[in-house]
């Protein structure tokens, strides 16, 4: 997880990009949407995942893997 440090700037980390996914969400979102939405703020997809892992983690978001949709908290 990239944080913010003296090498790291804090439009370069994780935490802050995880704003790009929260900033504009829909209900029924799919993660292939979010990622269209957002596929400027994040250099790659496995960046955009990394962030969507942390939201996870802090219950921020959850995902229904039949469907691939986003439930936002």
């Amino acid at each position: 997880m990239l944080v913010p440090t003296k090498f790291t700037t804090l439009e370069e980390s994780t935490i802050f990009k995880m704003r790009a996914i929260l900033k504009r969400k829909t209900n029924g979102e799919t993660v292939s949407d979010a990622m269209a939405r957002t596929a400027g703020e994040f250099q790659d997809a496995s960046e955009f995942l990394h962030a969507l892992d942390v939201l996870y983690v802090l219950q921020i978001i959850d995902i229904d893997v039949s469907i691939g949709m986003i439930i936002y908290a």
